[in-house]
This record gives C-alpha cells, structure tokens and sequence, in this order.
C-alpha cells in the first residue's frame, strides 16, 4: 500500500498587538484606530478591536454604529476557562469585516475588570487575529500599564495645539522612562495647514520629531457611517495607496501626506527584525541584553503558548514548560549572541529569563538564598532583605511599578485573592509557607510594596533555638512540659520578633494522637502531626461580601471535635471567643499576639475584647483572662538581629483586681560585644511550687 503523505499545517504566528494613545481627550484616536483596523481589513487581514477608553459606553462600537450588547464585562465569570475560539461569542461584528471587544456601559462593570483580564483577553485574540487595535484610556490606570508592556507598537496622537504639545512632551519622556520608547510613534494628528506653528517649531515643542502626519479632513465625524457597505470619507481616500502597496498592487499616485502615513501601516508587520539586526550589530551590552529579554518574552508566547500542557499533574507541567523555556532562551543566544558572551554570562541570563517568565523575577534569587529571612520590595526602584538579622540593600531593581504589581497578582492568583484600587492590600503565602503582605497606590506612596518573611526549608525545632541562644535547656524542658500539660499558651511579641516561628515549634510537642484545628489569616504554620485540619480567613469578593474573618472560623472550629485550637494571631474581637474556647474545656490552644510585654499583653487582650462589643465588665474580662490562659511566653528583638524569648511567665490568678503574673524565667541583658552582638544570661525568676502541683495534676510528671 502507496504511503499517504499529509501535509502538517504550519504554526500561525501570533497577531500583534496595537495601541492606540493620547495624552488627553479629543485627539481623534478613536477615529484613528478604527480607521488603520478597516484598512488592514480590506488589505487582506483578520482585525480585532478592543475598546479599553474607559469611558461609560464603547466610543468605537458609537464610530462603528453596532449596539454594544456584549462586552469585555461579560467574560469575568468565564476568563478562567475561555479559549481563543469561544472568545468570538464576546465580539461584535462589522460589516467591513473588522470585529470589536466592546466597553462596559456602567462603572459597575468597568471596575470588575482588572489588568489581568484585559492581558488574558487580548493574548487570547492574538491566537485568532493578525492584528489587536487597542483605542486605550487617555489616564494611567492600570488596566492601560498592563497593556503597554505587551503592544508591538504604540502610536501616541496629538493635535496641533499648543497644550496638547506640551502635554505630549511630559508623556513621551514618560513612555522611554518606562522602557516603552523604542516601540513609541508620535503621530501629528489633524493637521490643516494654518497653524501658527509650523511643524518644526512644534517639534520644538515636542521635544523629538512627528514620525507621521495626519491632515484634516471635512466631515472627518462621519467617515465610518453610511451605507450597506462602509465609505471611509476623504481622509481614508488618501491611505487607499498604502493598502495597495501592502497587498503588492500597481501603486498610484500618493499625496505628499500620505505618503508619509505608509510607514505607520508598513510597520505593522516588521516584527521584531530591526530590533535583532541591533542586537547582532550594536556595541552596547545592555541595549543588547534588553533586546534579548524582549525576544524571548516574543518566542515563548509564539512557540509555547499554543502548546500549552494540560494542567494533570501541576509538577510536570513545571518542569515542561521550564524546559520548553530554556530551548527557547538558547535558541535566540545561539542566534543572536554566539560566542560573544561568556558561559558565565550565558548561564546568568537564561537563569534570570526563567526566573521571570516562570517565577517571581528578581525575587527568585533572594528566595534561594538561604541566608536571607526577609525580603522588603518599597517600588519599583528600591528592594531590601534582611540577612543574619540586618537590613541590607540590594542592587536589584524592577522596570517600573507595573512589574512589581504583576508580581504581586502571580502570587496571589492561586489563592482566589485579589489587589486593585478597590482592594489595596492583601496578605497571601507563597506555596513553602513564606508570608506575604503588598499594598499598593493610592495607600502606598511610593508605588507598590511587598514584603516576603521566608521560612526554613526544614522546620526549626526547638534544638535549633537552643543552638541560635533563643532560650536555654530549662526553658525548653519547662515549655516543652506546658504543651503535654495542655496549658494554654500564649506568645506575644513585636513585629519580626519569632512569634510564628516559636509557635511551630511549640505545636510540635503536641502528642500525635490529638486532632489539631488551626486557625490564620493566610497559612503559614506547619504542623507535623498527622491529624491535622487547617483553616484559612477568606477577605471580601470584589462586591464586598463573602468575608469569613478568624472569628467565623474559631467558632466554626469548635464544632470539629479539636483537642486542640491553634490559631495564628489574635488581632480583635476573635479574643473573646478565643477566650470562651479556653475556658469551656478546650485546653492546650496556642496563640500570638503583639504586645510590648506580658504585662502589656494583659491591656491588650482587655481592648481586643471590648473590641467584639460585648458589653462586659472590665473585671470580668480580666477574669476570663485569668482563667483562660496559663503561661505567657514573649519574644525580643534586639539591635544585633538576634531573637531571643525574654521573659516566660505564669498567670497565677487575679490581685487587687488585676491579672497577677508570676514570672518564671527571664533574659538579662549585660551589654554587647566588640561586634554589637548582645551579651546576657537567662535566670529563673522564681521557682513557684504551685506550677509543679499543676504539672503533677496534668499527669506530666
């Protein structure tokens, strides 16, 4: 039997993507925008609109005259599982044959959409279309930053006015600080003739010379209206020639002006051919290595996001697309580069590529340092870590504060947790356990924050603290004892100061025949019982409702049948019920809570309480904390990074109607060294008898 040949469809390249700006309002962008997307049309390519003016109603659907009865806003409840080809259900169709993804027609709907769906949708077009014709939001917002760093090209219009020409100067050096310049075009728009200035001393003004000119045309507002089919008016008349060169046609006769827009179409389809010619011929490494960066960032889009590994097995696909990733990456080296760059060199930029396309950027090289606990991102431009307990700063730096915040939303997105200006804080956890907290604008004044506390690879246990001068034998034995005696325990602390980590290692002295709940925030805690159930706090949705704070959680906790109640951090009124727990027979909880000292716990716990407005007596509020918690433990920090506990004390009952603690151990400081490291010795305060009765009793002795 003759062998039957079938021929393999060759892989599309991806659409590019085209944006459309101006630094303010009544430009003609739009106009504009829809007018280069149906000439592309009729030159033979596929083109998608994607109105993102941010304006209430879609200012190209009102220039296309199509009803906008579906909308970017509707495909929020289906972006995590739309494909390129049931995206087409969202877009409106032309007759010019051009297709538009609408605006939302209320604020309501525009501010459930995020940066994260306009990139995800417009990715997705690029699958289906040669081209994405974006007409973007004159303001910064942050859905218009997510768009920037993707565009092939953004062409930035201005009129000949006087304002707007000035206005444009502050926004082109702004667009090449934010690396955005070598992909910017400044586009003259509306040009009569009869201005004051002429096109020099406008460039003057400009700071840096038109790449094109637009003219005026009379009756411009109508030149997309009319008729079965749609006449483009007389300025479009004028770049009929253009698409007559693009599609290879006899060439007629071209007006000065546009002859001068056939660039502005001719562009659309040079890629990024320049770009490699400048990166095999120019002296400049840094210039080449962001050439690099960018073409890479191109290829993994191209070669594998079509080929995207089904998510079976998340460890696998992993490891498939880090592979996927490095061919790439080497590709383009053995392309571009060859034997100009060292191995060194080499290896240090595929391992930064991987870390950016797969990981958290700059940040994945601090997370590996096993020395650094502490990493403090405060903008774009300025990124601290603490290492062996002091605060160090680093050379790394973000492109801008758009790059920071991807990173921020790639380690919340996991976790169904959101950031944006509705919500502009979040804590979350990487997947070892590493707290994180980010707060961003219009809270964070100089740009988004994020701080990373890391945690061992391995559990710390309570020989370790020994070792690192955090407590001595006999106060680990006594600590030790308090946990197997069910005593409820709390550790206060100040920020930074080891509570968390004093508590892992207290819960590992949990017998391993008892059910654990514990109660956080954002999970952190790593306990190496096998019975287990941990609980997490869920914030608000983006309509404000859904909020299951620490309080719903512990009261839901005490219908689990825990032995023991394990919560994260006490902040408000969850003290109270935290409280009730304690005392109505679930012995053994562990908690923290800020506090400057024990003493200082005490008033704390008492305003924590009265916060869950419940309209108790202050006596009887320190009665309950007398008779819910037993041991007190509190954590110091000191100036040499060291985290030592420094006192440990007992709640012996109440006198003269206060809470009357006993403490039990101390630490006390005798100066500091040569080096700044802190010197002192731990003394037992007292040695009440009463506590071994209590030990007896327990049935630990």
């Amino acid at each position: 039997m003759a062998a039957v040949s079938m021929k393999v469809p060759a892989k599309r390249r991806l659409g590019q993507v085209i944006s459309v700006y101006g630094g303010k309002g009544g430009v003609g962008k739009t106009l504009v925008c829809a007018g280069l997307a149906q000439l592309l049309v009729e030159a033979g390519h596929k083109v998608v609109l994607v109105d993102l003016s941010l304006r209430l109603g879609s200012d190209l659907a009102l220039s296309l005259d199509i009803e906008p009865d579906r909308n970017i806003a509707d495909l929020l409840p289906y972006m995590d599982t739309v494909v390129p080809r049931t995206m087409e259900h969202y877009l409106l169709p032309h007759e010019s044959g051009v297709r538009l993804l609408a605006a939302p027609t209320s604020p309501e709907r525009w501010q459930r959409v995020q940066e994260g769906h306009v990139e995800k949708a417009i990715h997705l077009l690029r699958y289906r279309y040669d081209f994405v014709m974006i007409d973007l939001a004159s303001s910064f917002d942050g859905r218009v930053l997510a768009v920037l760093p993707i565009s092939n090209m953004i062409y930035t219009l201005v009129t000949p006015c006087n304002v707007a020409l000035q206005n444009v100067r502050q926004l082109a050096r702004l667009l090449r600080l934010l690396g955005y310049g070598g992909r910017t075009r400044l586009v003259l728009n509306r040009m009569t003739g009869r201005e004051p200035l002429t096109v020099s001393e406008m460039e003057s003004v400009t700071g840096q010379p038109f790449d094109y000119i637009i003219p005026e045309t009379p009756g411009r507002r109508g030149w997309l209206e009319g008729g079965h089919k749609p006449r483009l008016g007389r300025m479009a008349k004028s770049l009929m020639p253009i698409v007559a060169e693009l599609t290879g046609k006899e060439e007629t006769k071209v007006e000065p002006t546009a002859r001068r827009l056939l660039p502005l179409i001719a562009g659309l389809s040079s890629g990024n051919a320049e770009t490699v010619r400048n990166c095999n011929t120019q002296d400049n490494p840094k210039l080449c290595r962001q050439t690099l960066q960018a073409l890479v960032h191109q290829r993994v889009i191209e070669q594998v996001g079509p080929t995207m590994p089904d998510r079976e097995d998340e460890g696998q696909v992993a490891t498939q697309l880090k592979v996927q990733v490095i061919k790439v990456i080497d590709e383009l080296l053995a392309e571009n580069v060859g034997n100009r760059w060292s191995q060194k060199e080499q290896h240090s930029f595929r391992e930064e590529m991987v870390d950016e396309i797969l990981g958290l950027g700059h940040l994945e090289a601090l997370l590996r340092d096993p020395e650094i606990t502490e990493i403090m991102v405060n903008g774009c431009n300025q990124v601290y870590v603490e290492r062996r307990g002091q605060l160090v700063l680093t050379d790394k730096q973000f492109t801008n504060d758009s790059a920071v915040i991807k990173i921020i939303e790639r380690i919340i997105a996991p976790l169904g947790r959101r950031i944006d200006e509705s919500s502009p804080m979040v804590d979350a956890r990487l997947p070892d356990g590493s707290r994180v907290n980010a707060i961003i604008p219009p809270l964070s004044l100089n740009g988004p924050m994020l701080t990373i506390r890391k945690f061992f690879d391995e559990a710390l246990g309570i020989d370790d603290l020994i070792r690192f001068g955090s407590l001595n034998e006999e106060m680990a034995q006594f600590l030790r004892l308090c946990v197997k005696a069910k005593m409820n325990v709390v550790v206060s602390g100040g920020t930074g100061s080891g509570k968390t980590t004093l508590l892992n290692v207290l819960s590992s002295f949990i017998p391993t025949n008892e059910r654990v709940i514990t109660i956080e925030d954002a999970a952190e805690l790593r306990l190496q019982q096998p019975h287990v159930g941990r609980l997490e706090a869920r914030p608000a949705n983006i309509e404000g409702k859904g909020i299951v704070s620490i309080r719903d959680l512990l009261r839901n906790a005490l219908r689990m049948r825990p032995d023991r109640i394990i919560i994260g951090e006490v902040r408000g009124p969850e003290a109270l019920d935290m409280l009730q727990a304690m005392n109505t027979g679930h012995d053994g909880s562990l908690t923290t809570a800020h506090a400057n000292s024990p003493r200082d716990l005490m008033s704390r716990l008492e305003t924590m309480v009265m916060m869950g407005s419940v309209d108790l007596p202050l006596a009887a509020i320190r009665e309950q904390i007398a008779a819910a918690i037993d041991i007190v433990v509190h954590q110091g920090r000191y100036r040499d990074g060291s985290r030592k506990i420094t006192e440990i004390a007992w709640i012996e009952g109440m006198q003269d109607g206060r809470v009357k603690l006993v403490p039990l151990f101390s630490f006390q400081q005798r100066g500091s060294d040569l080096a700044g490291k802190v010197r002192g010795e731990f003394v037992k305060a007292s040695d009440p008898l009463t506590l071994k009765n209590e030990f007896r009793e327990r049935g630990v002795f």
